[in-house]
């Protein structure tokens, strides 16, 4: 992998997107992502752009192979030196005209990466206009992202952190729930998880699905990150059952009560992230 240094910050964070980065590049870009509001504005851009691009494509090679494409092949694989059929003379014909080299090859290539890039480029501009880029994604390709993507995607960044973990340290509890309550518009009390080795950290303030969310973080014994987060919803009776997700390496159990929709979020291969939600559900 090569190093990126003194590149546009858009080459880096889709470097970044991809894979590319050297490791010491991957905590620099994490640390500008979780400092930078123009910086994460453009890789949402970047990252919205390249899903709409591959989506396209997956599409296009998805589409049935045209029979002209099929002839082609099976013409590419006479000969001319054919020895006649058993049981048949050879009956002698006019030589043909030396075979043109088909143009459908290069056209096909051309006109398939060229509608990938476009794919790439379209998903890019029309980010610009999220309500026409949220109706194409949740109308032609896969379902609306949800607020819990936009949590996933918080904590992947967030739990990396060591100096910026928090915006309000653990110490001022007292400000966190003033400040979290009027913010969001939730009524909450701090969940004490000490019970199941968390110690509380500190708090941030978030937007996902739109909305301010609150972020309640917790650290176990094994430097590993647990977040609480949620947000104002439409009112339910009671409350909802847990419902566990998971994004790639992060596991959330969500649900909802009265006017409000909430998530414990931890490592994916923690086997008692459930349990810590029903504490939480019952405590918060």
């Amino acid at each position: 992998m090569e190093s990126t240094q003194g590149l546009p910050l858009e080459v880096r964070l889709s470097a970044y997107l991809d894979g590319q980065l050297p490791d010491a590049e991957v905590d620099e870009i994490n640390a500008i992502l979780a400092e930078d509001d123009d910086a994460r504005g453009v890789y949402e851009k970047l990252k919205l752009g390249s899903e709409f691009g591959a989506r396209a494509f997956d599409r296009l090679l998805q589409e049935p192979i045209p029979l002209d494409l099929v002839r082609n092949i099976k013409d590419a694989g006479k000969t001319e030196d054919e020895p006649p059929k058993s049981g048949f003379a050879a009956i002698p014909v006019a030589t043909a005209a030396p075979r043109r080299a088909s143009p459908f090859w290069p056209k096909a290539l051309a006109a398939s990466m060229a509608l990938f890039i476009a794919g790439g480029a379209a998903g890019y501009l029309v980010s610009e206009q999220r309500n026409a880029a949220q109706e194409v994604a949740s109308t032609q390709f896969a379902p609306a992202r949800t607020w819990l993507d936009d949590i996933a995607d918080y904590h992947r960044i967030y739990a990396r952190q060591t100096r910026h973990l928090v915006e309000v340290p653990a110490s001022d509890q007292e400000h966190i729930v003033e400040w979290l309550s009027a913010s969001t518009g939730v009524n909450f009390a701090l969940p004490d998880l000490s019970g199941q080795n968390l110690t509380f950290e500190g708090a941030r303030l978030l937007v996902a699905g739109g909305k301010p969310t609150a972020q309640l973080l917790y650290r176990n014994a094994e430097n590993e990150i647990f977040a609480i987060c949620f947000l104002k919803s439409d009112p339910v009776e009671g409350a909802t059952a847990l419902a566990e997700s998971m994004r790639n390496d992060i596991g959330l159990v969500s649900w909802q009560k009265g006017n409000a929709s909430y998530v414990v979020v931890g490592p994916s291969a923690d086997p008692g992230l459930e349990r810590l939600a029903e504490t939480v559900s019952a405590s918060i």
